[in-house]
């Protein structure tokens, strides 16, 4: 079996729900979906993150810095 036969099966299996399919590689570049998906990530923390994820976040955050900060000297 070679990729193309993968491909067409994939695309068989997909479209069986009666979506349609994307063709080609799109135009939005990698780091553009990067910066969505963080301030999409970002709204739904705001709406379902406890305190307590919100301080261990705070912390790791810091020592992320700290470790930074370290390394560029």
């Amino acid at each position: 079996m070679y990729m193309e036969d993968y491909i067409k099966q994939l695309d068989m299996i997909l479209s069986s729900t009666g979506e349609k399919l994307l063709i080609g590689a799109g135009t939005i570049s990698h780091d553009k979906a990067i910066e969505k998906a963080k301030a999409e990530y970002r709204k739904y923390q705001v709406k379902t993150i406890s305190p307590v994820e919100r301080e261990y976040l705070k912390a790791l955050k810091q020592i992320s810095n700290k470790i930074e900060k370290k390394d560029k000297k």
